[in-house]
């Protein structure tokens, strides 16, 4: 498995996440969630390992980039 995000800014990706990345985004407003299945562009990709999406404020900063796949 590759240990560096395979995406980069700019980059068009759909949220699909794992049972964990889902308990993970429970602190965000439902309002403000991302959607599974949902395409997101990416804004920057922090420590080479999270992904941060445009217009999205996680609170934990960025979401492991294992959490998305292409479209």
């Amino acid at each position: 498995m590759n240990t560096h995000c395979p995406f980069k800014p700019g980059d068009e990706v759909i949220y699909t996440p794992s049972a964990k990345g889902k308990d993970m985004d429970v602190m965000s407003s439902p309002i403000g969630r991302l959607h599974s299945g949902e395409k997101y562009r990416v804004a920057s990709i922090q420590q080479q390992l999270y992904v941060v999406v445009a217009g999205y404020r996680h609170p934990g900063g960025g979401i492991h980039w294992s959490e998305f796949s292409r479209p």
